[in-house]
Parts: structure tokens; C-alpha cells; sequence
């Protein structure tokens, strides 16, 4: 539409408008109602210009609601400022997650939290474990058991859990299942034998793959630690149970279950006869209880999925269940088992609930022994509470798309010209969370935020996390083998407190860090001087 164009459509619109609002005026003061015919006459002059204006300024188009990937993206990346989550931590008015889209703290009640599988989603260094420390401190700090599963140690995660521990007042203990470390517990103590049986299956992974070849042979396996569990000790640690099951032809002749069992007997910390850590008694009281583990050396997948599943006991039949218990399972995958599995459905019955944290859906479909959809259905399909943070596996970003929701949006076309105005208006289904945005969300830099996004209360919404500061992380106790010397408790490890600003998840440095300390040989003993002049002595003496 050209000017002169609008000049003629604002001039009509002009005449048509106040000539109208003049007759009535005029019609009003002829039946005698002077104030009405001045009001309408000046509405009328009013509206006329209004729309000879609006005529005049007209540009035509189409206005959408939709936004693309260059403005979401640039809009993600302000929510990365960072903050200090301590500064929001508040038990009164509910359990703090971070800060949302408006930079306003979200605060979820206790009671939602426990209630609900969480699940925490994405790549490597993208601030899963900034959330899981800024969640689970707070719940230990409230009276909750918290249990954390974390086979690629972090760096940071145990150190903030301890110095939070410090200033709220909770203990934090550390079980560490790698090669360095020594004994610490013994996950039979107080077992049943159907109970020990069932560790023994979960440990040696003898369920039922669907394959009716090794399925045939894991039945004999099984039935074989069934003969182990009756005939040991009540309280047998790992190595008494591989002495039992030496003696007995019926066990060593099943060969892949012998090799297993003597394999899961390398695992140093459950070398415990005697004493060691108390998993039932601690799991009755407030607290953390840390297990490293390792994601590369077999036997101590083994074991921490051996111990995950006496966790599951304990909960499962512990008399009293009025304290809430929070499990954390980092790096899903090498943690899960057919029994773990069947205990996700049933778990928050016994005021227990599972956080599970992974990369990706793929993770889902890569647990040896399990059924894909199963796990899918019992993880992805049972966490009612989801935080997503940045990654790149498009199927996953789909998903999360179709759950998410969609909006409505509404497009307006107007057309005017000298015959008229043509008015359209069409209604769009736009998604809520397109896929894209799972994909563009911000990593952290120095000094940034996490920016997920949280599923499962009410629309999705944008989350800001952030890191706690670190303290020195706390060192298993170790108990004396048999026929040791007693040693001095080991000090804690003399990590200075790292603040967030200064720190974030660093996946490949940290699996670096995790894995070199995890091969690291033994030490060779240190020779003193005094051994050095006895063998000098001794070579002298020697006749020639």
C-alpha cells in the first residue's frame, strides 16, 4: 500500500467514524440530552483519529510467535551468570534447586522431592553433579539418609558433601572400592542365606538374559550359589565364602561362576571377617554414605552393584521407615541389575526414592543383562521429576520435546487495501521445549552456571545451578586384615577448599585424575640407612 494510498483510507476512516459519532450526537440533543451528545461527539472525534492514525502508520506483514535457534540461543546463554547457591539455601521455605528463568530462586517442598524418582540427564561437564550436591546436601542436612553411588570418583561431589556435612551438622562416610584402598566393609554382614544368595546373583550377574543358551547355564550357576549362602557362615565375609565354596566340587566344576567368584574376591575393601562399616546401622540414621567405585576394573562393578543391591535389602525390610532415603546413582549403567531394577517400581513404598543420573538415553539401552525397554520404562518412564542439561544426542532432544508439551500460538495476517481490509488469523501448534533448545543450552565456563531445564512440575521451565565450594574429601576407614599391625587412621585428603567460581566439571581431566589414581601401583618399601649398613656387614662377612 503506497501513501497516497493510506492518506485516502486514514481521510475515510476519518469521515465515516466522526461522521457517525456527529449524527448521533446531533440526534441526541434534538431529544434533549445535551451531556450524551457532547460525550459522543468528542468519542467519536477521538476513535476517528485513532484509526485515520493507524491507517497512515500501517507497514502490512505477519506477526509469528515462533522464535528460531539464533534467539533461543542467545537468550540461554544470559541464564549462565553465575551466583552462590549457599546464599539461597534456606530449609524453611523448601529444598533450593537454583535460580529460574527471571533469576528468582525455585524452592520445591521436601515432601515433592521425596516422593518422586528424579532423573538428572546430560553430556560430560554440563553440571549434573553441581545440582546433585546442592540437592543432597540439603536432604542429609534435613534428616534424610542420603546414599551416593558414584563409580568414576569425582573430584569435587564427595569434598562439598563433607563440608556441608561440617557446617550442618550430618556425618559423611567414604567406602572406596578401588584397588588402593583397603578393607572397609563387609556387605554379607547380617545377611540371610537366601539374602547372600541373592548378593552372590546380583554380583556374578547370573539373571535371566532371554537367551536360552546362557540361560540354561546361568540356572546351574545360580543354583550353585544357593549351595554357597546354606553352607557358610553366618556373617562370612568374601573370602570365607570362596573358602566354603573351594571345598565344594558342585561350585568349582561351573567354571565361568568359579573364575567370577574368585575374581569379586580381589576386591580389597570387602576383605572384612570381622567389624568394619555397618551399612544397616548407618542407613538408620542421618547422614551420607559415599561409595567410590570404578567404571573400568570389572570386579569392582561387581561390587558396587553387589553392595546397591544390600542397600535395597536393608531398605526393603528396615522396621522403621518413617526417615526418607535419597540414593544417588551416578553413571547409571554400570550400576544397574535385573533386581536393582524390579526395586525402582517398588522402592518409594519404603519412603525411599532413587535420583538416577546419565548422558543420554543410550545410556538406557547399554546395561549388559537388561532388557532395553525395561530399563527405559523403569527409569525414563518412573522418574517424575527430570533436569535436563545440555547434549547432543538428537533422539533424546526429541523426546524430551514430545514430553514437554506444546503451545499454542496465534498468527495474524492483515491486508488493506483501497477496496478494504482483510483480516486472517490462523491458530499454530508450536512445541513448548523444541528439541533444539536441549541441544543449545549453555556449558558452563569459568565462572558460569548450569542451565537445564526441569520436567515434571508444571510447564518445563529453565534452571540455573551452580557449583557448592569444595572441602577435603574424607578417607575410608580401614580395618586391620588379620595378622596386620594395627595403622593409624589414614588422614583426610589435603585438598584445599575450592570455590565455585574457580572449578567445574572437567570430565576428561577428572576420569584422568580418577583413572591414574585407580592404577596407581603400591609404593615400593623405602630402605633406611641402617638397612643399607647390615647388608654392607653381611657381604664382608661373607667368605670368598
Amino acid at each position: 500500500m503506497n501513501f497516497l494510498s493510506r492518506i485516502f483510507t486514514a481521510a475515510r476512516n476519518f469521515i465515516l467514524i466522526f461522521g457517525a459519532a456527529y449524527l448521533a450526537a446531533k440526534l441526541l440533543q434534538i431529544f434533549n440530552h445535551p451531556a450524551a451528545s457532547s460525550l459522543t461527539a468528542i468519542g467519536g472525534f477521538i476513535l476517528a483519529l485513532y484509526f485515520a492514525w493507524d491507517a497512515l502508520t500501517y507497514r502490512g506483514g505477519v506477526k509469528s510467535s515462533v522464535a528460531d535457534v539464533k534467539t533461543d540461543a542467545a537468550n540461554l546463554k544470559k541464564l549462565a551468570k553465575g551466583f552462590d547457591p549457599e546464599h539461597y539455601i534456606n530449609l524453611k521455605k523448601g529444598i533450593f534447586l537454583g535460580l529460574d528463568g527471571n533469576r528468582k530462586p525455585v524452592y520445591y517442598p521436601q515432601h515433592v522431592i521425596d516422593k518422586n524418582h528424579i532423573e538428572i540427564l546430560g553430556e560430560s561437564g554440563v553440571g549434573k553433579s553441581s545440582l546433585a550436591g546442592v540437592l543432597l546436601s540439603q536432604l542429609a542436612a534435613a534428616g534424610e539418609t542420603v546414599v551416593v553411588f558414584d563409580p568414576k570418583p569425582d573430584r569435587m561431589l564427595p569434598g562439598t558433601l563433607a563440608r556441608m556435612g561440617q557446617r550442618h551438622g550430618f556425618p559423611v562416610h567414604v567406602i572406596d572400592l578401588r584397588p588402593q584402598a583397603g578393607p572397609q566393609i563387609n556387605p554379607f554382614f547380617g545377611c540371610r542365606p537366601d539374602q547372600v544368595e541373592e548378593l552372590l546373583q546380583v554380583g556374578l550377574e547370573l539373571g535371566k538374559t532371554g537367551d536360552a543358551g546362557v540361560d540354561f547355564y546361568r540356572g546351574g550357576d545360580r543354583e550353585a550359589t544357593s549351595w554357597i549362602a546354606q553352607s557358610a557362615m553366618e556373617g562370612a565375609d568374601i573370602q570365607a565364602l570362596i573358602a566354603t565354596a573351594s571345598g565344594d566340587e558342585r561350585v568349582t566344576e561351573k567354571e565361568n561362576l568359579w573364575r567370577e567368584l574368585r575374581q569379586l574376591g580381589r576386591v580389597r575393601a570387602l576383605h572384612v571377617p570381622s567389624g568394619g562399616f555397618d551399612l544397616a546401622a548407618a542407613l538408620s540414621k542421618p547422614g551420607v554414605i559415599y561409595i567410590m567405585g570404578s567404571t573400568t576394573r570389572l570386579e569392582i562393578v561387581a561390587a558396587q552393584k553387589l553392595i546397591l543391591q544390600r542397600v535395597l535389602q536393608i531398605l526393603e525390610e528396615r522396621p522403621e521407615q518413617s526417615r526418607p532415603v535419597t540414593a544417588f546413582l551416578d553413571e547409571l549403567k554400570y550400576l544397574l541389575s535385573p533386581a536393582a531394577l524390579r526395586a525402582a517400581g517398588t522402592i518409594r513404598d519404603r519412603n525411599a526414592h532413587l535420583i538416577f543420573a546419565h548422558q543420554s538415553l543410550g545410556d538406557l539401552d547399554d546395561c549388559p543383562g537388561l532388557n532395553p525397554k525395561a530399563v527405559r520404562g523403569a527409569i525414563w518412564g518412573n522418574s517424575g521429576l527430570k533436569f535436563v542439561y545440555k547434549m547432543l544426542d538428537a533422539a533424546t532432544a526429541r523426546e524430551l520435546e514430545a514430553i514437554t508439551g506444546q503451545a499454542s500460538s496465534e498468527t495474524t495476517s492483515i491486508t488493506r487495501s483501497s477496496q478494504g481490509e482483510s483480516v486472517s488469523r490462523r491458530m499454530e501448534k508450536s512445541s513448548h521445549m523444541p528439541g533444539h533448545i536441549f541441544t543449545h543450552l549453555p556449558k558452563p565456563e569459568s565462572g558460569e552456571a548450569s542451565v537445564g531445564v526441569i520436567i515434571g512440575r508444571g510447564p518445563a521451565s529453565f534452571l540455573s545451578t551452580r557449583w557448592l565450594r569444595s572441602g577435603p574429601t574424607p578417607a575410608p576407614v580401614i580395618v586391620p586384615e588379620p595378622g596386620a599391625e594395627p595403622q593409624a587412621p589414614q588422614p583426610e585428603t589435603d585438598a584445599p577448599i575450592v570455590a565455585a567460581d574457580d572449578d567445574h566439571e572437567q570430565p576428561d581431566e577428572r576420569q584422568a585424575e580418577a583413572d591414574a589414581v585407580e592404577n596407581e601401583a603400591p609404593p615400593e618399601p623405602t630402605r633406611t640407612t641402617a638397612n643399607d649398613l647390615s647388608d654392607l656387614l653381611r657381604d664382608l662377612s661373607r667368605p670368598r
